[in-house]
């Protein structure tokens, strides 16, 4: 019974949704402010339980490096000592998260002079992830794409060799096409307009992969209606 219920409202919400083909209206509104609630609502109960609680939990549970003995305590247990450098900061982060709390509008009537408190979190936020950021992109993206750019010119293979030249031309043309310290005139033109032809083929493969990607999305809903709904297929 449970489960005959979960596929007709499936289908309802798979309906309401699609609703928005013929016009925006208050089911499809219904649907979308259902299907924000419920996202929100797991990707919070997700973080906490995949990612905050978990690193709250080993740090408390931090003995290996004390740094005042002032002595133990039970965590759901387990006896650990008082105070470590992973409850440090734990510490801190919970005191940067309450001051982060201090951006809430609520405290704009409470306490407006307050408010300043969350941009020292915000601060450190920021400067962590970006720091972060920029390594992993260097790392993960910019390097790898520099090595994977060094490709043999002259191969056994005359189809591999003709891939790589044309590679490596797409590479250096859409490059110059970004580099505006001269004006793209004279012999910079040609190149540059062959730079934007490959550019202009990377931005059709993309939008041509996501459109696939979202049709299979449809076509995935359209064969759940039909099967598992009215099993007509």
């Amino acid at each position: 019974m449970l489960e005959i219920f979960g596929v007709w409202l499936a289908a309802f919400l798979t309906l309401a949704i699609l609703s928005l083909v013929i016009k925006e209206n208050p089911v499809y509104r219904f649907a979308e402010h259902i299907f924000v609630g419920v996202s929100a609502g797991y990707g919070i109960m997700n973080a906490f339980n995949q990612a905050i609680w978990p690193q709250i939990a080993q740090g408390i549970r931090d003995s290996k490096y004390v740094i005042f003995k002032l002595g133990t305590f039970n965590f759901f247990g387990q006896e650990v000592p008082f105070l470590t450098l992973g409850q440090l900061v734990v510490l801190i982060g919970a005191i940067l998260g309450i001051m982060m709390l201090t951006k809430l509008e609520i405290f704009g009537y409470i306490a407006p002079n307050l408010r300043w408190l969350s941009l020292y979190p915000l601060a450190v936020t920021i400067g962590i992830y970006t720091g972060i950021g920029l390594t992993a992109t260097f790392q993960g993206f910019i390097f790898p794409q520099i090595k994977a750019s060094f490709l043999p010119l002259w191969t056994n293979d005359a189809f591999v060799t003709f891939s790589n030249w044309v590679f490596l031309i797409g590479v250096i043309t859409s490059i110059l096409y970004f580099f505006f310290s001269t004006e793209q005139k004279g012999i910079m033109k040609p190149i540059v307009n062959i730079g934007i032809v490959f550019i202009m083929v990377a931005f059709g493969a993309s939008f041509g992969y996501t459109v696939m990607g979202r049709i299979s999305l449809l076509l995935g809903r359209i064969y759940f209606l039909l099967h598992n709904w009215l099993h007509v297929i």
